[in-house]
């Protein structure tokens, strides 16, 4: 009977531990990046990345630059992102600064193309997942700063 209740009870912890590995949950950083204060949310499960939500404030003032300036500066950013499969990318001009959206949902996106467009994409191993490790060292690296986690995902 004591096997019986010890099998039960390390059943029942493996399947919460599995069912705590399987929760998506999100990190935000957020800094100042040439300019551009960044504001990134990262989706992930486990060590994977599977969403990446970026919105980049760049006022004109801050970079000596009017609003058709920032038109041309951003226009490489804008050619990056537009049209990939996965990627949504917008940019919204206002008077006095240029705030680009940027998502990328990892699980449709073409990696491969990615890592050519950006010059680097956190992968780990050969099966083309994003790794969250790498990915959050890249973004400490660029000058981000984690923010206290806001809530996880139960989907």
């Amino acid at each position: 009977m004591k096997k019986l209740v010890s099998l039960l009870v390390v059943i029942a912890l493996s399947a919460i531990t599995l069912a705590a590995c399987s929760k998506e949950q999100t990190k935000t950083f957020e800094g100042d990046v040439n300019g551009k204060q960044i504001i990134t949310s990262l989706t992930y499960k486990g060590d994977e990345v599977l969403k990446q939500s970026t919105i980049g404030t760049l006022k004109y003032d801050d970079l000596g630059i009017d609003k058709a300036q920032a038109k041309e500066m951003l226009k490489k950013d804008e050619k990056a992102f537009k049209g990939d499969k996965g990627v949504s990318f917008k940019i919204d001009y206002k008077d006095d600064k240029a705030v680009e959206h940027i998502d990328i949902d990892y699980e449709k996106a073409d990696i491969d193309q990615l890592k050519k467009k950006l010059g680097f994409v956190s992968v780990k191993g050969k099966n083309n997942k994003v790794s969250l490790d790498k990915t959050v060292s890249q973004m400490k690296r660029n000058g981000l700063k984690e923010k206290s986690n806001m809530t996880d995902h139960d989907d």
